[in-house]
């Protein structure tokens, strides 16, 4: 019996026996409540949004009326799934034993159609190896349903073996499906979340940033809270803001985090030279996502993977750098660079405002 069944039958006056109504009314109950607690739960951040996937996994256990509910994302980095959730009842740990025969017989190919599949023994043309593992792993069959966003498939939710030794269904698979959807929804709230809260931190920045140029008459103090505000916010490992000296030709560290007075001081790339030294003398803003590929980066720390540098400029001459180095490969992404092009047009504004990219011309000539 479906709730979709059921709300048919209700709205044609159909009556059923007692028992059988019994039971139609406490499936509905399950799961209208169950979908209310979910929806209510979909605006989690990001960091908060396990509670949602829980809750979306014992759902579907309990309205579904199976013995367990597993739900999984892939890996951004290599496209593996995870389990992120898991509820019902699990005998041992066969799961775990037969996870790459699961992944290859099962979750491949629903990743790859991105249509969701119905497996049971007595359902027409199932694949021996499938029913093979379907013994192995103790299920008296499953349904699978793919958790998609606007372009693909991210994710899965698997629930098996029915308490009641029903076949599943079309019905099951459909409401497994919304469940897929409820985390979709889950997951893609809890970004956006995450990055309009990251969003408004970065301009919360730049508003103490700015604040800072009418109350702050040291500009080394302000250099100083540029690197570490944008360092903050962007997850940065090592920063600098690097003033550019034309008539040398060299780039000097006029504040830095992470690098160290002694790095400061010794430090010094010509123009043209690495990542920084690219952008003194294109004046644009530059993201490599892995240092180790690009040909321009000069190593000064063994452990950075990813480098974003950006121009301060007076007028159409480039006066300074602002560079970041995050230590993960990929570990900038393109809004971070527009965020740290913001900030090196605020700190031009500050120069400016406190004379010194005139200073900074007049030292370098």
């Amino acid at each position: 019996m479906s709730v979709i069944s059921i709300l048919l039958e209700a709205l044609r006056g159909e009556r059923r026996s007692g028992e059988e109504t019994t039971k139609g009314v406490s499936f509905a109950a399950a799961l209208t409540s169950g979908l209310y607690e979910i929806s209510q739960a979909l605006s989690r951040p990001a960091e908060d949004v396990q509670p949602s996937f829980d809750l979306i996994t014992s759902a579907s256990a309990s309205i579904l009326r199976v013995e367990h509910c597993v739900l999984l994302f892939l890996e951004p980095e290599d496209g593996i799934p995870q389990i992120r959730s898991r509820a019902g009842i699990f005998r041992g740990k066969p799961l775990e034993k037969y996870r790459l025969e699961l992944l290859h017989r099962v979750v491949k190919p629903v990743l790859s159609t991105g249509e969701g599949v119905i497996v049971s023994e007595r359902r027409p043309g199932i694949d021996r190896g499938i029913l093979r593992l379907m013994r192995r792993l103790d299920v008296q069959g499953f349904i699978v349903a793919p958790i998609k966003n606007d372009s693909s498939v991210i994710g899965l939710v698997i629930a098996a073996s029915p308490l009641d030794r029903r076949e599943l269904g079309d019905d099951d698979l459909k409401l497994l499906t919304v469940m897929a959807n409820f985390a979709s929804a889950a997951q893609g709230n809890a970004a956006l979340v995450a990055r309009l809260d990251k969003r408004a931190r970065k301009l919360s920045a730049i508003f103490e940033i700015s604040k800072a140029l009418n109350e702050e008459p040291d500009h080394a103090d302000l250099f100083q809270l540029i690197i570490d505000r944008a360092a903050d916010l962007l997850g940065a490992s090592v920063g600098s803001v690097v003033r550019v000296d034309h008539s040398s030709g060299l780039l000097y560290i006029e504040a830095e985090r992470g690098l160290g007075g002694a790095v400061k001081s010794a430090l010094k790339l010509r123009i043209g030279e690495g990542i920084t030294g690219w952008v003194a003398k294109e004046g644009v803003p530059i993201l490599v996502s892995d240092v180790r590929a690009d040909p321009r980066y000069v190593e000064a720390n063994p452990f950075v993977g990813c480098e974003m540098a950006v121009p301060i400029k007076w007028g159409t001459e480039v006066m300074g750098v602002i560079n970041l180095d995050h230590n993960e490969v990929d570990g900038f992404q393109e809004e971070d660079l527009d965020m740290l092009t913001a900030f090196g047009h605020v700190a031009g504004v500050a120069l400016r405002n406190a004379n010194v990219l005139r200073d900074w011309m007049q030292r370098g000539k």
